[in-house]
């Protein structure tokens, strides 16, 4: 089997995990690297899905485990005094400043090549700013304590807020890509100011944090790379393969101080995608669903 589509689900720091099912199911043959000629993604999955289409997992890991070394804390509490410079949190920053060594100039057109979507919220026409951020989070955060349906959030989009979808090929320079996926990532405090076209934007996932819409009208095969493991069962879907990983992560989406967590979450990724890619089935059916 083929894969032409690929969906990477948002989750921060999970993420991690679908770089390592790339490049364990590349090991056992199933080249993705190759096959795949439409990318879809939201959130933290944004930024994966951008290394995975470079064919740059193990340097993305390597980058982002070096800028975590660096930063000892999640929250810089000193900075809280105001004589002092920097940020309270310091997440934004790294996120900037890896993607920016992560993708070059020359790369654009790869990007807009393999067709790379991604999937934003927009602010209703009557709340905006902080106060709207602050509503989508409360409203997000409600539905997942309530309807307990993670897969599939519904709340956000009856208050009004729209998805709206950014694409590398109207993309016209490499900071254009960038803040595309720094705007499909935003979630205030932690990773603030996410505009596509002068606009607004908050993180697609509060929307559909596993945007599979986005591959709704593309041919082929599609893959949907999570970044946790579900307790219920994964869809059934006719021409769409979920995969999660074996085991749940230890490593929390919104820890940049842990390279250790990082490189544990790939290495298992590695190893699931490894098996998937030579059975084409991860865990059993509670794994992967057809």
């Amino acid at each position: 089997m083929k894969f032409r589509n690929a969906i990477f689900a948002g989750g921060g720091s999970r993420c991690f995990w679908q770089l390592g099912f790339w490049e364990g199911a590349k090991e056992s043959g199933l080249d993705l690297q190759s096959s795949v000629k439409f990318v879809g993604s939201t959130s933290a999955g944004c930024a994966m899905a951008t290394a995975a289409v470079l064919d740059r997992s193990h340097y993305a890991l390597d980058l982002f485990k070096e800028f975590t070394a660096k930063n000892p804390r999640n929250i810089h509490w000193k900075n809280v005094n105001p004589f002092r410079q920097g940020a309270l949190l310091p997440h934004a920053r790294m996120y900037r400043e890896a993607l920016g060594e992560l993708v070059g100039p020359d790369d654009l057109d790869t990007l807009k090549q393999t067709s790379v979507h991604f999937l934003m919220s927009a602010y209703p026409k009557w709340l905006t700013g902080a106060i709207g951020a602050t509503t989508a989070l409360c409203i997000y955060g409600l539905e997942k304590t309530l309807r307990k349906d993670p897969i599939h959030p519904r709340w956000p989009a009856r208050a009004g807020f729209k998805p709206l979808i950014g694409r590398a090929t109207d993309c016209h320079t490499l900071q254009d890509y960038i803040s595309m996926v720094l705007g499909a990532s935003c979630i205030p405090p932690i990773l603030p100011d996410g505009h596509l076209g002068g606009r607004k934007v908050l993180d697609g996932g509060l929307i559909e944090n596993i945007p599979v819409r986005l591959a709704d009208e593309q041919p082929g095969e599609t893959l949907v790379l999570l970044s946790r493991r579900y307790e219920r069962k994964l869809p059934s879907t006719t021409r769409v393969t979920w995969v999660q990983p074996s085991e749940q992560i230890k490593i929390d989406k919104f820890d940049y101080a842990n390279p250790r967590g990082l490189q544990e979450t790939f290495d298992l990724g590695v190893a699931d995608g490894h098996k998937f890619g030579q059975s084409r089935v991860l865990g059993g059916e509670a794994a992967v669903s057809r």
